[in-house]
């Protein structure tokens, strides 16, 4: 009975977001492997469309008061899987710092781990997502797409790239100690997360 019903949710929770966000993620292998094969403009495509989609996909739950349980956790698991397998196949070939990199990844995976220990100290419903961590999502979307373009266009996007490292590390930094206090607060201190 409880699976049925478990079922019977997920079915009622694809809506028009929910199956962006399920682009999203199938949208993952295809960029990486593009981008492992130097098809760089496949990839720079792909991954345009795939970070235009997470704007997209949470403006309409808000818009159409279409959130659901299964959107706020697929939201951030294809931003993760996204993000996270981007910047590592880029780091891997030698188009992004291994510094920067690591940084992303540990972030995410401090997140992760974060949201495990609150649910199991049942605070799970306290947490948010955080302003400067939308900040860093689009500076790390940002960059994404311009290493893409660089490479698929052989432009001079990226003569900047050493000051665009750098403010991508410290909105991924200062993102993760937003989350590490705001964690603290609702755990130790139980306030709101925010």
């Amino acid at each position: 009975m409880i699976i049925k019903r478990r079922i019977i949710d997920f079915i009622t929770s694809l809506n028009l977001p929910n199956a962006i966000t399920i682009g999203r993620i199938i949208l993952v292998p295809i960029i990486i492997w593009c981008i492992s094969i130097d098809e760089f403009l496949i990839s720079f495509i792909l991954f345009s469309i795939a970070g235009i989609s997470d704007f997209i996909d949470g403006w309409l739950a808000r818009l159409h008061k279409l959130q659901t349980v299964l959107g706020a956790w697929l939201d951030p698991v294809a931003d993760k899987l996204l993000m996270g397998s981007v910047y590592l196949t880029l780091g891997l070939l030698g188009h992004l710092p291994l510094w920067l990199v690591s940084v992303v990844i540990l972030r995410d995976v401090f997140i992760i781990g974060m949201v495990v220990l609150a649910k199991f100290q049942n605070k799970l419903a306290g947490i948010k997502p955080l302003m400067v961590s939308k900040i860093n999502t689009v500076a790390q979307i940002t960059l994404a797409i311009l290493v893409l373009a660089d490479l698929s266009f052989t432009t001079n996007l990226m003569a900047w790239r050493e000051p665009i490292y750098l403010l991508v590390g410290a909105t991924t930094l200062i993102s993760t100690f937003a989350y590490l206090s705001a964690w603290v607060k609702i755990t130790y201190i139980n306030k709101p997360f925010n």
